[in-house]
């Protein structure tokens, strides 16, 4: 029934848009930038109507028919009607924001007014929250136009079910239908690398924004954290969840961020970061490589022979453009931050902030995890969908395990958490390094839960442990396209900063995605 509603919103939204008299095709609308559309609308070249029917476009051909993506669980079906108003509104003169009457795609563990935002849980197929998350509100104020909700690892966890929901399937990897998008922002990835929409918004607890754009050819960012807000999204892990976007450009990213970052009252976190004046996006294509010095990672090499041979290849790019480098071995215990770090505070903290969101849910929602669990277990004893079993068991363990006053829990914040950031920090101004650098994932996309394919190799226990790092100190992190493994799946190469260093990996990501 799902998919049914999907496609018969998908053939109105579209075919109501088809009336358009521009001569620019839909297939180069989808494959605009963010400054490309925003010159078009600008020159009236193109109308926002006309770049919503061509996503919706796109969006019909691929997500469930063609190459059956799967990336989407829901469409916004005022997005059309949205895009005409605005177009009228605006018909006059130039925009003001940059991202007036562009498309955008969320994560489906974000709150939109009005339209379903399940987390890919069977429990909330039928929420529809009264508000907007803060990010969301801020784009919808700028003019930017909605225009559906992203599949994602259940509940932002994917326990080996890369880009599986019980509310939404399984998300393919637009570049091979055996991988999947990693997890657990997979839709968002998914969709932007498709051409559903020009960006997307995800979540990163611990790589989730990274994974999926590493896969898939697109550009994420996980900011430092505090620099956007996390209010009216669905917590899986406060200390480590991260609020950002997947691009297919830099400079797209910057644009986004910009529109996105602010202190927010609801959120703590927001006013215990600077917050630059200045707009990243005037400024992200003016650094430059020359002279800089990167400390190259090699703790996580090994996984994959084609993410070692692109590591190689990356850091010959960078020598080439005028860097140094010096290849670093960081202590072994940036090695296990899974056991040290993310996963107790990730099982200590699920239940309470859990619990705390619930409480903000209409009539007809669970309000704390115990009810939650409770229809959770009456949808799939009646057999109604899968929902991931090791999703499943996570889900138990987190409910039943509430550790928030235990010493070990404390110790990690107090103690482990300000420690690793010190060594990070210590290690970095030792080095004078203005970045480290190391492949995002260690072994490629992965292969779909109950698929095959003699293709895949992968010799690393967990491919995501770099990506700890950033998650573990609240250190910025961007992963950009580098090249592409076997199968025909995509590789990103990171550079992570200090804390603050957004613009400054920003401008590194920039030149050698214009290098590279």
């Amino acid at each position: 029934m799902f998919k049914k509603n999907l496609l018969i919103s998908v053939i109105s939204l579209v075919f109501s848009g088809a009336s358009l008299a521009s001569t620019i095709s839909n297939a180069q609308i989808t494959r605009m930038n963010l400054s490309e559309l925003r010159s078009a609308l600008d020159k009236k070249d193109i109308t926002s109507e006309q770049i919503v029917s061509a996503y919706m476009a796109a969006i019909d051909k691929d997500n469930h028919h063609g190459k059956k993506i799967n990336a989407l669980i829901t469409l916004n079906t005022d997005a059309l009607s949205q895009a005409k108003a605005w177009d009228e509104a605006n018909h006059g003169g130039k925009a003001n924001a940059p991202l007036a009457g562009i498309p955008f795609i969320v994560k489906d563990n974000y709150d939109t007014k009005g339209i379903l935002t399940t987390g890919g849980n069977l429990t909330l197929e039928t929420n529809k929250p009264a508000r907007n998350s803060f990010v969301v509100q801020k784009l919808l104020n700028e003019g930017a136009i909605l225009i559906g909700k992203a599949n994602m690892s259940e509940l932002a966890a994917s326990y080996g079910w890369m880009g599986y929901s019980s509310v939404g399937g399984q998300t393919v990897n637009p570049y091979n239908p055996l991988r999947d998008t990693s997890g657990s922002s997979s839709g968002s990835a998914a969709a932007v690398a498709a051409g559903f929409a020009p960006f997307a918004l995800g979540t990163d607890t611990s790589g989730s924004i990274r994974g999926p754009a590493s896969v898939t050819g697109t550009v994420g960012l996980r900011p430092t954290l505090g620099l956007t807000s996390r209010s009216g999204v669905i917590p899986l892990s406060l200390t480590s969840d991260d609020v950002g976007a997947i691009t297919r450009t830099v400079s797209d990213q910057a644009i986004v961020l910009d529109a996105i970052r602010g202190i927010d009252p609801s959120d703590k976190a927001t006013e215990f970061v600077e917050h630059p004046v200045d707009k990243f996006s005037h400024s992200v294509a003016s650094g430059s490589l020359k002279g800089k010095k990167f400390a190259v990672l090699d703790n996580f090499d090994g996984g994959n022979p084609d993410i070692d041979r692109i590591k190689n290849e990356a850091v010959n790019q960078l020598i080439h453009d005028g860097a140094s480098v010096t290849h670093i071995r960081l202590p072994a215990e940036f090695e296990n931050l899974w056991s040290l770090v993310l996963g107790p505070v990730g099982t200590a903290e699920f239940r309470p902030q859990f619990d705390a969101y619930l409480t903000t849910l209409g009539n007809g929602q669970p309000k704390n995890s115990t009810e939650f669990l409770s229809v959770l277990n009456k949808l799939t004893d009646n057999g109604k969908k899968t929902i991931n079993p090791g999703r499943y068991k996570g889900l138990i363990d987190s409910i039943e395990t509430i550790t928030t006053d235990s010493p070990e829990y404390i110790g990690i914040l107090t103690q482990r958490i300000p420690h690793l950031r010190s060594e990070l920090l210590k290690i970095v101004q030792e080095g004078d390094y203005d970045a480290i650098i190391f492949p995002t994932m260690s072994c490629p996309a992965s292969v779909i839960h109950g698929k095959s394919d003699k293709d895949y190799i992968c010799k690393s226990s967990d491919s995501y442990a770099a990506s700890y790092i950033a998650s573990s100190t609240g250190f910025p992190e961007i992963s950009v396209p580098a090249g592409k493994a076997i199968g025909n799946v995509p590789v990103g190469f990171s550079f992570m900063g200090k804390a603050g260093d957004d613009l400054k990996i920003m401008q590194f990501a920039y030149q050698f995605e214009k290098n590279n």
